[in-house]
């Protein structure tokens, strides 16, 4: 397929904090992987997401390597590196210059982040980049394409095996995240049904 005819899908960078819950990041991979946006991060957010899951001792270091392999492989076109010395020049939480900087040098349109508070709106305004929690972000989704979003959890439950999940039990373990999400879509699977 030639590439004028993909969909056109707006650019989003996923903040580590949205990477690390292990539910939340299935579903919003997922979601990039239906083309229902186009997923992105930089090798620092990925250094985080890691260093947080082996520091918790939710990983191993083998598995912390296949895992990054994993998403480098799922998303080749995800990685984006910021050019030197422009998370320097940003007005956002010190802490989180590097976030901002990755999501302009992948002219993201959205930085899905649950620290919203570290990237104030006068900073981003201007860059036309807006940061927002996953429960709005998985809505706004929900409302784009209902089925597709009901297929992601459906495929999500699927590959659930210790323990094996329906998509309802994962729907309540996204509710510590996505209350209003979860709390949708469990809507929606009780009409769908």
């Amino acid at each position: 397929m030639s590439l004028w005819l993909e969909p056109a899908v707006f650019p989003v960078l996923l903040d580590s904090c949205v990477l690390y819950p292990y539910e939340l990041r299935d579903l919003l991979l997922e979601a990039a992987h239906e083309h229902l946006y186009r997923v992105h991060w930089s090798s620092r957010i990925l250094e985080d997401t890691v260093r947080n899951l082996l520091v918790d001792e939710r990983t191993t270091p083998e598995r912390a390597g296949r895992f990054c392999l994993a998403m480098e492989r799922a998303f080749p076109e995800a990685l984006v590196e910021p050019p030197s010395g422009l998370a320097d020049q940003l007005g956002c939480d010190q802490g989180d210059r590097h976030v901002l900087a990755a999501a302009i040098a992948a002219k993201a349109e959205v930085i899905v982040t649950l620290n919203v508070r570290h990237f104030p709106a006068g900073v981003l305004a201007p860059l036309g980049i807006e940061a927002v929690t996953p429960d709005p972000f998985l809505c706004n989704l929900l409302d784009l394409d209902p089925t597709a979003i009901h297929g992601c959890l459906q495929t999500i439950a699927s590959r659930q095996r210790n323990p094996a999940r329906t998509a309802q039990a994962l729907l309540q373990i996204l509710s510590r995240q996505a209350p209003t999400f979860a709390s949708r879509c469990m809507e929606f699977e009780i009409d769908a049904d």
